[in-house]
């Protein structure tokens, strides 16, 4: 069987040469079929330079051979999560079907038997997860689809829930690339450090980041960053034109707490990319959508997007009835890692009313807030 490896990259490299070194003889023991490692799969351009006897190929050359019967199945290595969703969808739109996705095992991974390589919608693993861990704001832009500064009274999770939600999510999810804790602003829960030590807890390999407008960032107590530095947890900087007179200070003071930091370019606008009119492309709509990759955890429901749990706030106070459906029970008791898989995959009826994003200017709402803050057309 011929396979590909998703990116070029030594992640990529390693899965191949494991494969060919360590997994193929395994599999003959067992009279199984090996895997030929036809090449490398990466986006951009029309392909690059072979590596070692492997070609390179862009995805409309690998979705050609795949047409063709040439390459069967495409791998994806655990350490490639950045834009592991969005390769998905870019997949589907080129016709390749989901049962021809396999995930490799971590590379560090101390088992090694038959799942090595597993279909991607049977691995334990999501590539990306956020929690809002407060839903209201101290900044309320403009156009934020969290519906932050529509948030009436202060909104912070129940952290004992929280804690059996999570533990009930890492029964079908026990590996995740990368945990973004958010809100509104995290920084106004004073349990945050919980939320940090729990994501760690449950997830020791994932890369985790707080995000946040850095207005309160030197307010908070040394326990705060302690507990960054313990749980390696990065601070992640939404750098908004309020920040701008303050940002090198910023910076020095992160790099005196020895944590790591990540500041976003400037924000001078944002997208605004919701309607009022229903439309018939969801899917289109769903598959060009970067927001659909941001599964949410949120009062024991998961979903592709944090939309199925903040439009209410854009219901209350405009007194519509935007769709809030999207989002899948944990405590399904017919829930499956598949099921969970299969269902972060599909758009749905809120879909209906997300357009193409267009760029607005970044400012912050005032009260009472006119709908033109939030929709467009």
């Amino acid at each position: 069987m011929n396979v590909a490896i998703l990116g070029a990259e030594p992640a990529s490299q390693a899965v191949a040469q494991i494969i060919e070194n360590g997994y193929n003889p395994w599999l003959k023991t067992k009279l199984a079929e090996p895997l030929n490692v036809a090449g490398y799969t990466v986006g951009g351009g029309i392909g690059s330079p072979a590596l070692g006897d492997k070609v390179v190929l862009h995805f409309v050359q690998f979705a050609a051979l795949y047409h063709k019967g040439l390459i069967h199945k495409i791998i994806f290595p655990r350490e490639i999560f950045n834009g592991q969703t969005q390769v998905l969808s870019h997949l589907e739109m080129l016709g390749v079907k989901i049962e021809d996705v396999c995930m490799a095992q971590r590379l560090n991974s101390k088992i090694f038997s038959t799942n090595f390589i597993e279909p991607y919608l049977s691995a334990k693993h999501l590539p990306y997860l956020e929690f809002h861990v407060a839903d209201h704001c101290n900044l309320n832009c403009k156009a934020c689809e969290h519906y932050s500064g529509l948030v009436k009274e202060p909104h912070f999770p129940n952290l004992k829930k929280f804690t059996r939600d999570f533990e009930r999510l890492h029964e079908f999810i026990d590996d995740i690339g990368v945990i973004r804790i958010l809100g509104g602003e995290p920084l106004l829960n004073p349990e945050l450090n919980e939320y940090i030590k729990l994501s760690r807890r449950l997830y020791p390999q994932a890369e985790i980041h707080v995000v946040t407008n850095a207005l309160l960032l030197q307010k908070m107590p040394e326990e705060f960053f302690e507990t960054l530095r313990q749980c390696r947890t990065v601070i992640d900087i939404s750098f908004y034109p309020p920040l701008e007179s303050k940002i090198d200070a910023i910076k020095n003071f992160i790099e005196s707490k020895r944590v790591s930091l990540f500041v976003s370019p400037l924000n001078k606008t944002f997208t605004m990319k919701q309607t009022l009119n229903r439309h018939d492309r969801p899917r289109e709509i769903f598959l060009q959508c970067f927001q659909a990759h941001c599964h949410n955890l949120y009062e024991g429901k998961i979903a592709a997007c944090f939309l199925p749990f903040t439009t209410k706030y854009f219901n209350a106070y405009y007194e519509k009835n935007l769709p809030e459906d999207g989002a899948l029970d944990l405590y399904d008791p017919t829930l499956t890692t598949e099921k969970l898989k299969a269902h972060l995959l599909k758009p749905f009826e809120r879909c209906r009313y997300c357009t193409p994003p267009v760029d607005v200017e970044w400012t912050t709402i005032k009260n009472p807030s006119p709908i033109t803050d939030w929709v467009h057309d």
